[in-house]
């Protein structure tokens, strides 16, 4: 019987050497997420800050957990002031996952902008929209959320790396995020079909879309007023454009007969009277206890 001896160090010289090949990739992830959820932010490669998910022991510590707040300094570090748009109110948070399986079914981890150069990791509802279409971060409902595999940054693209001009399909280019580069569509070159028009959007980004409106991003506003647009995802492929008279912090005041609401002047209404507002608007208010104004149906609140 020929020696066990050379065998079985061929099989550990043969096993070291792919676990030095394997062991790697893991590793550096790895140690990504310990530094992510030790409570310590991680700042990725592009300078984003990634608010880092505590332990429960972690989160028990901060008196300030999930407390009602207006700033970051209202906020325990590394908590921040987030603002869900699910629940439409601001809290001291962390991040509350690092992989969709952290997540109730329905659900995918993804990161929602903080401010420009910080993120949160929230589970958020995996929604319907397709590549190149408008989008919610944190979507009520499937139909405003983008698709599995697909991140959000006001239209839904799939990941991509800047440096492959090959990793977005035609029509597409590749768009630094705070949530990660991703594709966001191009209509420049291309052209739009017949009734649709080449509407800019954020981030050098543009769709073919049916406005709404006076198309201001043609013809310029008048002196003092602002060229405002509002395409809601549950809308898609249309967006509504007008000039209004912006107010609010270092702001003049609105002209005699119009009130400052969500940073514009509006023309306020009395529901039930007729007349009341001009052609192809309806006096409603966006909530409850909201003031009664004259608004074009599925424009911004």
């Amino acid at each position: 019987m020929p020696p066990l001896v050379p065998v079985v160090a061929t099989w550990r010289f043969r096993a070291a050497l792919l676990c030095g090949l394997l062991l790697p990739a893991p590793l550096v992830w790895l140690l990504g997420l310990i530094a992510y959820e030790g409570g310590s932010p991680l700042v990725t490669a592009a300078g984003i800050t990634v608010v880092p998910m505590l332990t429960h022991e972690e989160r028990r510590e901060r008196q300030t957990y999930e407390q009602a707040c207006h700033q970051d300094g209202d906020c325990e570090p590394p908590l921040v002031c987030f603002f869900n748009m699910r629940r439409v109110e601001h809290y001291c948070s962390d991040s509350t996952c690092v992989t969709d399986a952290q997540c109730p079914e329905g659900f995918a981890c993804r990161a929602v902008k903080h401010r420009e150069d910080t993120v949160v990791r929230v589970c958020s509802l995996v929604g319907r929209r397709l590549e190149g279409e408008r989008c919610e971060a944190m979507p009520l409902t499937p139909e405003g959320g983008c698709a599995r595999g697909l991140l959000c940054a006001g239209t839904c693209g799939r990941p991509c790396q800047a440096d492959e001009s090959q990793s977005c399909p035609e029509g597409f280019f590749c768009a630094p995020a705070p949530t990660g580069a991703l594709c966001r569509p191009t209509c420049e070159s291309r052209g739009c079909p017949e009734g649709q028009q080449c509407v800019h959007l954020s981030r050098g980004a543009s769709a073919c879309m049916v406005v709404h409106g006076t198309n201001c991003q043609r013809m310029p506003c008048p002196d003092a007023q602002e060229c405002r647009t509002w395409a809601p995802a549950s809308q898609t492929g249309q967006v509504w454009m007008s000039c209004v008279i912006p107010c609010g912090h270092s702001k003049p005041d609105c002209p005699e007969g119009l009130v400052c609401h969500l940073a514009q002047c509006r023309q306020p209404c009395a529901p039930g009277e007729p007349d009341t507002c001009g052609h192809g608007q309806e006096c409603t208010r966006a909530h409850e206890d909201g003031p009664w104004l004259c608004r074009t149906p599925h424009a911004a609140p």
